[in-house]
């Protein structure tokens, strides 16, 4: 289930107020929620689901610091990207202008057209937020 709040937006230009949805607060799985989702739909055991995650986990991160990607099914990929100052010319560039690095996640694109068809998904207006 996705739940929502409204939420109040003023235009800058001509302060008129209008509300949108916007999603609540995401509470995360993490890795034992899904260890133990995963061995109840099939027969391996909690033990063996958790090695292959936490060695999954390992092998995405060396191939990314390694500055590969990594697809990941109907999952989708993961990819570092560089966040650097200009120069004036080629030359010039060096690791000095590296700022930063990120990942980037792009869905595969049977997830982004499960999302894209709201029928799919299931919203609930939220009482409160958390």
């Amino acid at each position: 289930m996705i739940y929502y709040i409204s939420k109040a937006k003023k235009n800058p230009f001509n302060k008129t107020v209008f509300y949108y949805a916007q999603m609540t607060n995401v509470v995360p799985e993490n890795l034992d929620t899904i260890t133990k989702r995963i061995t109840s739909t099939c027969t391996v055991t909690e033990h063996d689901v958790k090695a292959v995650l936490s060695a999954l986990q390992e092998q995405v991160t060396n191939a990314l610091m390694d500055g590969k990607s990594v697809r990941l099914g109907d999952l989708g990929s993961f990819r570092p990207t560089l966040s650097s100052t200009p120069e004036a010319t080629a030359d010039e560039v060096g690791i000095g202008n590296i700022k930063s690095v990120h990942v980037r996640y792009t869905p595969s694109a049977r997830l982004r057209t499960f999302f894209a068809m709201k029928e799919n998904l299931r919203f609930a207006k939220a009482e409160t937020v958390e």
